[in-house]
């Protein structure tokens, strides 16, 4: 058996623990796929792959009516 913690003490952002979870998936584009087809109205997620200082991962894209939600 896997395990996998969360040490969640200053809190973790909806997008970037989708995109690490999302990492560990054996098919990133069906998870994606599966999600924009259960008929959230408006939502649809997309990721894109990013290097940031020299690390790469992925970027969670989360819209709503084709707009993405921004930090103020």
């Amino acid at each position: 058996m896997r395990s996998l913690y969360f040490d969640c003490g200053m809190g973790a952002a909806g997008d970037m623990l989708t995109a690490a979870l999302l990492e560990l998936h054996h098919d990133p584009e069906d998870f994606i796929n599966r999600f924009n087809q259960c008929g959230i109205p408006g939502v649809v997620m997309c990721a894109e792959k990013s290097v940031k200082c020299g690390i790469s991962g992925t970027h969670i894209k989360m819209m709503l009516d084709g707009v993405e939600e921004h930090t103020h």
